[in-house]
């Protein structure tokens, strides 16, 4: 149960955060393009949690799955994971020019981070404990 929790809680804001406050300010910076930076980006979390939520629980599930049959470098292949499923939301998207071009490549990264570290924590949560009951 924490695991969805953390998942579902924590996925879908860092995954907007990896794409607008990182991703795209180093494309911006590469490309010679003004920074576009911006806090007010934060209203539209409500839609990154509805367009999110659903790959993040999908890899909640298989973090899940892979954490129970105690598969070595379960972190590594729960990135890998989210990173095919994060272009589940952009099928709808794919006839944009921008999605035609080597970027579309790196929209997996915003799915493949938040997973990483979610899986993460996951592990910690239940070492954190096994050592308090230990």
């Amino acid at each position: 149960m924490k695991r969805v929790l953390i998942f579902t809680l924590v996925a879908p804001p860092l995954g907007f955060a990896t794409a607008f406050w990182i991703m795209l300010q180093v494309a911006n910076w590469a490309s010679g393009s003004p920074c576009t930076f911006d806090l007010r980006q934060v209203g539209s979390l409500p839609t990154v949690y509805l367009v999110g939520v659903i790959p993040a629980l999908l890899a909640a599930t298989y973090d899940y799955v892979l954490a129970e049959a105690r598969v070595p470098g379960r972190v590594g292949l729960t990135a890998m994971f989210a990173y095919a499923i994060s272009y589940v939301p952009m099928v709808i998207a794919c006839t944009a020019e921008f999605t035609q071009g080597p970027c579309f490549w790196l929209f997996g990264l915003a799915g493949a981070v938040p997973a990483a570290l979610c899986s993460w924590l996951a592990t910690q949560q239940r070492q954190t404990l096994r050592t308090l009951t230990a």
